[in-house]
């Protein structure tokens, strides 16, 4: 596996008509992403971003992206909804499910609202299978993703690879919770939408919960999201927005009468260590996903430089993206790095 990192399309437009017959994935800004997809091979996909993850560490509207023999991946399109590819998709698990360094890898609308409907859709898939993936970005417009398998648009892409040595999935999270609890009373799961906890408007509650007024609750997501805390770990559900009814808007979906954990950051230096202790090999190449609202949180307080020297004094040879949502293993959720290690 061997990271791509380009600073125009021209370059990558040259890396692809040079290397036709090389596997190849790549992360830019929406309208990189079509204008590559003009030159696209059959063995080339693209996805959308809100930032991008490299060999030199986190930068914003550059393309990033890894090549790989063609050998080692089948590549499957995930329709819309997503159980109308399970067939597909049960048949490429089929392939890879006795390897233990298998993987999927995922690449899905991040504005499609669909993602754990799709996660859902892999109920064939064991536990102990890697399933590692992202929710297209559009840099916090909010108005249109993209992701091409080839010159074709998709909805979303599922790619099984069949790679020969250790794989690792790791999840780092900088939250833990406060002990402050809200019950779920109101809410639209498919929207995505609580209108109320505790039988009061979200906002209230929520702000409540914080000790800030309402006006300053959506500043406050970043540091202090929701999340579940299951079997000692935390899954975080990030707020999106407030909307003009005092309900809020999440990434994720939230079901009406769940009690939701209000969130707060850990040590960050300590929490970057602990990931890079619990690699168990030395990585040759290394692919990772950040949330938008974990990199809004690192650029307002300049820390994405402390990440980077982690990450990259472990592996220069690295890919990755900013997603509007992460998937590990069955589950859909946000603010989180998940990271794949290769031996």
């Amino acid at each position: 596996m061997q990271s791509l990192y380009f600073t125009s399309t021209i370059q990558a437009k040259e890396y692809i008509q040079e290397n036709p017959d090389t596997g190849i994935v790549l992360f830019a800004g929406v309208e990189k992403v079509k204008e590559l997809s003009a030159v696209a091979t059959a063995h080339t996909v693209l996805c959308s971003t809100a930032g991008e993850y490299t060999s030199e560490g986190f930068r914003e509207g550059v393309i990033s992206g890894f090549a790989y023999p063609t050998s080692l991946a089948q590549a499957i399109e995930i329709q819309s909804p997503a159980i109308l590819s399970i067939h597909e998709l049960q048949a490429g698990y089929n392939k890879v499910r006795h390897n233990p360094n298998a993987f999927m890898f995922i690449l899905y609308d991040g504005l499609s609202a669909q993602e754990e409907g799709v996660m859902t859709t892999l109920f064939f898939i064991k536990d102990d299978f890697k399933v590692i993936g992202g929710s297209s970005g559009d840099y916090v417009k909010f108005q249109e993703t993209a992701i091409y398998m080839g010159g074709k648009r998709v909805h979303g892409v599922a790619m099984y690879f069949d790679y020969p040595k250790r794989t690792q999935l790791v999840k780092e999270n900088l939250y833990f919770s406060t002990k402050q609890r809200l019950l779920v009373t109101d809410a639209e799961p498919l929207k995505r939408i609580v209108y109320s906890f505790n039988n009061r408007p979200a906002t209230e509650a929520y702000a409540e919960a914080l000790g800030i007024p309402e006006s300053q609750l959506e500043q406050a997501f970043m540091n202090y999201p929701l999340g579940k805390v299951i079997k000692q770990d935390t899954y975080i559900t990030s707020p999106m927005k407030v909307n003009p009814d005092r309900s809020i808007t999440f990434y994720a979906q939230v079901a009406p009468n769940t009690f939701m954990d209000v969130l707060q950051p850990s040590d960050i230096q300590e929490c970057f260590q602990d990931t890079l202790n619990r690699l168990a090999f030395a990585p040759s190449f290394i692919f990772s996903l950040h949330c938008i609202l974990r990199s809004l949180k690192f650029k307002s307080e300049n820390t994405w430089k402390r990440l980077d020297d982690k990450l990259l004094s472990v592996c220069k040879n690295q890919a990755g993206f900013i997603s509007y949502g992460e998937q590990i293993h069955n589950k859909h959720f946000n603010q989180t790095m998940v990271l794949l290690a290769f031996e």
